[in-house]
Parts: C-alpha cells; structure tokens; sequence
C-alpha cells in the first residue's frame, strides 16, 4: 500500500454525513428488489461500536403486503476512512463466506453487498445481512446465570479451535483476505491496510516507518510527537540488525481478533451463541488474542477468574506462541500507530482528537523507555 495521507477530522466527516444523507428507502429499494423484498422503514442503531454505522430494515416480499410475511434486516454501512476502503469489506464478506460454508460457527447470512463506493447503488460500501434474533452478550451478560454463561464460555472455545484447525494458502504468512479461496492481502488493522508480512519482525517494521512518515508529514503531529522520530527510527534499525527476533518461529492461526462481548449474539436464557458478528479484522496472524476472549467479557475479576477456572485446562495452555520477546516491541508499535490515526467517529470534536494524539504519544514514550529497559 502506497503511502496515503492521513484524512483530517472534517474531510472523514464529510465523508460520513454525504453517505448517511443519501440513504433512503427509495435507494435501498433498488438494493432490495433483486431480493424480491421491499424497504417499509429502516432505523438507525444505537450500539457500542464506534466505526461503521448499523440500520434496521423492515421488509417485505414485493408481492405481499401481509405483515406476517415482514422480515427484519440489518444493513451494514462501512466507515469510508480511506485507509479501509475496500479491504475491510472485502475481508468481512469473503471471511464470513467462507466460515458460512466450511465452519459450524454461527453467522448472519449475507444477502449483499458492495466493496466499491464508485459502483455501489448507495454510494458506498455496505453488507446487507439477515437480523440474528437475540442479545448481544454485552447487554445481558450482568443478568446471566453462572451456568449459561459457561454455556457460551463452551461454545465460543469450540468456534475458537474452528478457526484455528483452518488450513489456508499462505498460511505461513500475516494478513487479511482478499478473494472467495482466502488468499492474503495486507492486514486491516486500526492504521494503513499493509501487507502482507512473512514474520512478526516485517510486520512491526512496516508499521513502525508508517507512524514515522506520519508524523514527519503532519504539523501538528509533528510539534507533539517530533521527539518521537529518532528513537522509534533507533527501534528499526535494533530489529533489522537484530538475528534473534529473525530466528524465532511462530504458528499462524485463522484469528477474528475482536471476541467482544458486542460482536457476540446470545440466548440470555441458554448461554447458546446465535452469531458471532464484526469479521472485518479477521486475519491470519500470530496473535492469540482469540484464545484468551474471557479477558475482555467482564469487569469483576472475581466472576472473570471462575469463568477462567471452568474451562479446561488444556485451552488455557494450548497457546502455540510465546510472544514476551516481541510485546515490547509491540506496545511500542501499536501505541505509536494511534498516535498517528483515528477515525472520526471515535470522538466528538477535533479538540478530542488532539488529546487523543497526545494520550498515544505519552503511551509511545512509555512503550520506548521500557523496551528500553528490558533489553540493556
């Protein structure tokens, strides 16, 4: 990926606002009438997420008018921020496709779609999905049972191993997916699409030139975060000269990357999982963020720690990747990564943004001096 300047705040905010304005049930008719359905209403959602933008649809058969025959649909539409364009979408459908057919893994069916705002007929890219009756776990899991709850803990380590046994081409490398046979394209990530990458050492590097020619071209980036530059360019070079990060061997796993308790669709009664959403991050990679997805579905540690008490124990060994010599450089890259994006859907106002910029420039300056730390 060539490198792309980063959009400002009112350019992604136009960019949002001329593709809402235009959505109408007159333009999702036409997404509709090879579907033989028709648009009654739709409505915006209120959900946790913070990038793309949900609507409930009220449809119905076009030769029908009776209200038993109504069907309710989500319609997905993609945050345009030019970094995503078309990757996102793309790795969403063909992941979802693909696990749709070759996986147990509950998900809504795709009815449409388009990855190309040029072509699309509203004007952006968009997923239209069936409506997966039920929770998400984010809203129920407080009213939820001991019992039910391990239920769904069960089940998602089941889905997890699914993912995970998936033999791809190119397994031996880091990256999204950009056709129907899964083949790999640059990693989508919350910063530039890039990729993709033969070891967890090319991966950092790129990443981290990224955020340096980010900074070097943005002004006001660049009076925060300019006493940034020499020590992250120190950083490179340490890993290019560096054979011990090159000789380590790493196993790549089919990862969703995202197992929150908002991308996961629940009976709140059973604990029985009925979709797992959001694929857009699938990747292959040599993260186990996946394997520990308990750690980001509760706040009390007391409920945390029975939950990861009552899965088996050979789950919680069965990480195939040792990464404590590489996190430093990790934090440091993924930190110095969000000092230099954002999507403006994250915040309210360009005030936000700065301080945002400035939170993830302290993080890097943290990140730096304790890989410093652990490796004089």
């Amino acid at each position: 990926m060539a490198f792309i300047l980063h959009p400002t705040y009112a350019e992604q905010q136009h960019d949002i606002e001329s593709i809402l304005s235009k959505l109408s049930i007159e333009t999702i008719n036409q997404v509709l009438k090879p579907l033989a359905l028709r648009c009654l209403k739709f409505e915006r959602l209120e959900t946790s997420g913070c990038v793309n933008f949900l609507y409930n649809l009220q449809s119905q058969p076009i030769l029908q008018s009776n209200s038993t025959s109504d069907k309710e649909l989500i319609l997905k539409i993609s945050n345009p921020h030019r970094y995503w364009r078309y990757y996102r979408t793309q790795n969403e459908v063909y992941t979802m496709q693909y696990l749709y057919e070759q996986t147990t893994i509950p998900l809504p069916k795709i009815l449409a779609y388009s990855c190309d705002f040029h072509t699309s007929i509203l004007e952006c890219e968009f997923i239209l999905m069936e409506k997966i009756q039920g929770n998400t776990l984010e809203h129920v899991i407080d009213q939820m049972s001991d019992d039910s709850l391990m239920k769904t803990a069960t089940e998602m380590v089941n889905y997890v191993k699914q993912l995970r046994e998936i033999n791809l081409p190119q397994m031996n490398q880091i990256g999204s997916f950009c056709n129907k046979m899964l083949h790999l394209s640059g990693y989508v990530l919350d910063g530039p699409t890039l990729g993709p990458f033969h070891t967890p050492k090319e991966f950092i590097i790129a990443h981290l030139k990224w955020s340096i020619q980010s900074i070097e071209i943005d002004s006001q980036l660049l009076e925060i975060a300019k006493h940034l530059l020499s020590p992250l360019q120190e950083i490179i070079k340490r890993l290019e000269n560096g054979a011990y990060l090159s000789n380590i061997k790493y196993s790549f796993h089919m990862t969703h990357t995202d197992l929150n308790t908002s991308n996961i669709i629940v009976d709140q009664i059973t604990g029985k999982i009925l979709a797992i959403i959001d694929w857009e991050s699938c990747a292959m990679t040599f993260e186990e963020s996946d394997m520990k997805f308990y750690e980001h579905w509760l706040d009390n540690d007391e409920r945390k720690e029975k939950l990861k008490s009552l899965l088996p124990l050979n789950w919680l060994n069965e990480s195939s990747n040792d990464i404590s010599y590489i996190k430093p450089y990790l934090d440091v890259m993924y930190s110095a990564m969000w000092a230099t994006f954002y999507s403006s859907t994250w915040f309210q106002s360009e005030q936000q943004v700065l301080k945002h910029m400035k939170h993830f420039v302290q993080e890097t300056e943290k990140a730096i001096a304790e890989l410093n730390k652990v490796s004089s």
